[in-house]
């Protein structure tokens, strides 16, 4: 069958979703350049056609012209994507996504006339594909996007015309910060030198002087990963881009830090009244805090609440160079905060939002595993198998967040998951589960064919878990004591995927629930909006007949099933057990011989007993059936 062009729709969703920027990780290729040319290209994740790379018989053409399946790259990048060992599908469908989810607020738009003449051009387009890794296609320069969007297999021939990466520069320094700590540092009483996990100066030893700053002239970063989450929704809410020189915006960021683990800040708190600061922290040339955040929050604190005591009027501090570029800052960021060395750990989904950024930028998730102690001496297969530990455990979930927020309308509303660590009401550890759900069935289409999943009905189960995730609370004694809290019950969720009659109410669940609240429960009588969580708990409540009845339905299909399978199980458990490869009697002790005896002639009547029960219930099953 030929392949289907996209549709206007979809196109138009693609470049929206793309800044108009490469889909590859740190690079700055637009995808129409400012002349309206059309400089890069829209790819294929699995192929259109035979022969493509990652090309699957068993999917359809509407879904290899779907959005999901398809990916804008630079020309550099679309050739670098044709090796797919290190780029199969699931690598591509991340690429894609952690895109998308970066510039789904860019709103890049091209015309309905644009579009139209692309998806002309897109069908008189002709490819002659010769041999994996080459492409000889009768467009060969430039094109203008007024009249055409190419779209080729994973297949490229001829001269790279990709321009080079984004190399990071110098971070922009604020002169007046800068001056302030310029004029105001003293050297630090001994040790007045120190060695810090910077570039190559740990594994060198090369000393950096410690000096003495007012703490009050350090800053808190708002790229501090602790605060990832809050600082992101912030922004996306209200609409705005945080300027971290800002007093409002700093004051915004402690509290922010305030609520992120409070029991850790009373414990650093209570170590900082008794033995002071330990460690100088690390910070840019002008003041911006890399890591002690969370000393500067309780040194403050101390000041004010000991009556303005010196001893907590000042830091302890190494201050970086000022050609330090914001990749350096970011590695030491995930050397200092991301090891596990007694610090308030980043709760999981601060931590997923940091790995995902640094990749965005350059720092790959292998670099900073090797920048951890506990993963430095690990290469090759070991390596590969704590970067896929990772990718499961953070970037596959975030994923799953993101895919949920954009269910509900609230892309980025990433404090919505979690709010701090320890947030009993968080949503992160469902999403782990999903994830694995996700990746293990949903994605599985062995086991949708074994569980016989229609392809129209996979989105609603999607559809449907994440609303019982958003209902947060089952509010049920029948369903809590049985399936336990929501993460446990999509934990399980393959049962009811798998069970035809409770799909259907699972189904029920995503036909029947509407993904929004009327706009009037949104916002009070004088028009100011609901925080989301309140929103969340509206929605909760107005459909939690709708959720919950049906999940009920579900949940008695399931445990009627199981209670009938279960003395099946047991009987071929026993088999199992009676079969062990270990259950040789030559290996026996002597001494249990009798004992033994006595066990096999209780098992030898069980059996009989069990047997002759079974044969009786079928004979009174054969003649009912008779009778009918």
């Amino acid at each position: 069958m030929a392949r289907l062009a996209p549709t206007q729709q979809t196109i138009k969703k693609l470049f929206a979703l793309s800044g108009n920027n490469c889909s590859f990780p740190s690079c700055s290729e637009k995808i129409v350049d400012s002349n309206n040319h059309l400089i890069g290209e829209i790819c294929h994740i699995e192929a259109a056609e035979p022969g493509g790379q990652r090309y699957n018989p068993t999917s359809t053409d509407d879904y290899r012209r779907s959005l999901e399946n398809l990916i804008l790259l630079c020309g550099n990048h679309h050739k670098i994507t044709n090796d797919v060992n290190k780029f199969p599908v699931s690598e591509l469908k991340r690429l894609k996504v952690a895109h998308e989810a970066r510039n789904q607020y860019n709103n890049y738009k091209v015309s309905n006339e644009i579009v139209q003449q692309s998806i002309s051009q897109y069908m008189k387009q002709e490819n002659a594909n010769s041999s994996s890794g080459s492409q000889i296609n009768n467009q060969a320069n430039t094109q203008n996007i007024d009249t055409q969007i190419g779209t080729q297999h994973n297949h490229f021939y001829g001269p790279d015309k990709g321009k080079k990466s984004k190399i990071e520069g110098v971070r922009k320094i604020n002169k007046d910060f800068k001056d302030a700590i310029d004029q105001t540092k003293q050297p630090a009483s001994p040790p007045g030198k120190w060695v810090i996990d910077f570039k190559s100066e740990l594994s060198e030893r090369i000393e950096r002087t410690v000096e003495i700053v007012p703490t009050i002239l350090l800053k808190f970063r708002k790229d501090n990963g602790r605060i990832k989450a809050d600082v992101e929704s912030h922004e996306i809410v209200n609409n705005i881009t945080l300027d971290e020189c800002d007093v409002e915006a700093q004051e915004l960021l402690r509290s922010f830090l305030l609520k992120s683990d409070p029991e850790k800040t009373e414990v650093l708190k209570k170590q900082l009244m008794h033995k002071s600061q330990q460690q100088p922290a690390i910070v840019t040339c002008d003041g911006f805090l890399i890591n002690g955040n969370r000393r500067k929050l309780c040194l403050e604190q101390l000041y004010k609440e000991t009556n303005q005591d010196p001893r907590f009027e000042n830091m302890r501090v190494v201050i970086l160079p000022e050609s330090v570029s914001e990749l350096d800052i970011r590695k030491i960021e995930n050397r200092y905060q991301l090891q596990d060395e007694g610090k308030s750990e980043y709760h999981g989904l601060n931590r997923a939002l940091t790995i995902r950024s640094n990749e965005l930028e350059g720092y790959s998730l292998e670099a900073q595993l090797r920048d951890d102690p506990k993963y430095t001496d690990k290469h090759g297969k070991d390596l590969e198998k704590i970067v896929n530990e990772f990718k499961k455990n953070y970037l596959h979930p975030l994923e799953c967040v993101d895919r949920y927020l954009r269910t509900f309308g609230i892309e980025g509303h990433y404090n919505v998951i979690s709010e701090s660590a320890g947030d009993k009401e968080g949503r992160w550890q469902a999403f782990i589960d999903y994830s694995n759900v996700y990746y293990g069935t949903i994605l599985n289409k062995a086991k949708l064919a074994e569980f016989k999943v229609k392809e129209s009905e996979i989105g609603k189960i999607e559809n449907a878990i994440f609303k019982v995730i958003r209902k947060r609370s089952l509010n049920s004694k029948e369903l809590e004591s049985s399936i336990g809290k929501v993460h446990d019950f999509v934990r399980k969720s393959p049962k009811y995927i798998k069970n035809a009659e409770a799909r259907k109410f699972l189904l029920k669940i995503s036909e029947e629930v509407p993904e929004d609240l009327p706009g009037e429960m949104k916002s009070t009588k004088d028009g100011k909006n609901f925080e989301d969580r309140d929103i969340d708990e509206q929605w909760g409540n107005l459909y939690k007949k709708g959720i919950l009845g049906n999940l009920i339905q579900a949940h008695r299909i399931i445990t009627n099933q199981e209670e009938r399978d279960k003395p099946l199980e047991l009987l071929e458990d026993a088999l199992k057990k009676l079969r062990h490869e270990n259950l040789k009697i030559e290996n026996m002790d002597t001494s249990y011989y009798d004992k033994a005896m006595e066990l096999t002639s209780q098992i030898s009547a069980e059996a009989d007993k069990i047997h002759e029960a079974i044969d009786h219930r079928r004979y009174n099953l054969k003649k009912l059936n008779k009778k009918k």
